[in-house]
């Protein structure tokens, strides 16, 4: 029978997560993933909840391997931050005719970051681009 950990490693691979990123979804440091993957310690409490949803999973297959969960190929799953439920929820509660409006905002916001950003590199030498990109924390 597998470990907590075991179980917890497999799955985040299955969802091809890093440790940081899954620790961002859950709400806990890098370390902490590392830790409960070690079966150093467990999760506990709300911890458990969080991790759980994070993974997909019911909080009893992390504990004890049941509910009745079978690992599936990662596909078509997708695990969502509580910012992004937020925006969704906030999004859906719009009215329908302030819907397509909000998007054209977001989406003319994210051409300006995009155009600003390019310009910035274009300014830098390789070295200051290589520094800025591992200053981002991207998993």
């Amino acid at each position: 029978m597998k470990t907590i950990g075991q179980r917890i490693k497999e799955r985040r691979s299955a969802l091809k997560f890093t440790q940081r990123s899954l620790g961002k979804r859950a709400g806990v440091a890098h370390v902490t993933i590392s830790q409960w993957e070690r079966d150093e310690t467990s999760p506990r409490g709300d911890n458990l909840f969080k991790l759980a949803e994070a993974l997909g999973v019911e909080p009893g297959w992390i504990i004890r391997g049941d509910d009745g969960y079978e690992q599936e190929p990662a596909g078509d799953v997708v695990v969502l931050t509580p910012q992004q439920k937020q925006l969704l929820t906030l999004f859906d509660r719009l009215p329908e005719s302030e819907k397509e409006t909000h998007l054209d905002s977001l989406r003319l916001r994210i051409k300006e970051t995009d155009e600003t950003f390019n310009d910035i590199l274009k300014t830098k030498t390789k070295q200051e681009i290589l520094e800025i990109l591992k200053n981002l924390d991207i998993d």
